[in-house]
């Protein structure tokens, strides 16, 4: 058993949005680092996506 954490995910904000379990807030076109399953669930709510190379180089999240 391997005590390293997974590499975050870095996802492409769809909208404008707050996580309705922890109150963060995101930004519309910003480029979070997410935990794989939060980046699932936002995901499939339709409000992440994995970002082309350039979004992920363009704004970094706030």
């Amino acid at each position: 058993m391997s005590d390293t954490k997974p590499k975050p995910i870095k996802a492409f904000v769809i909208r404008d949005f707050t996580d309705a379990g922890t109150e963060e807030r995101f930004t519309a076109e910003s480029t979070p680092e997410l935990e794989k399953g939060r980046f699932d669930n936002f995901k499939a709510a339709g409000l992440v996506r994995l970002p082309t190379a350039e979004e992920a180089k363009a704004k970094p999240a706030a």
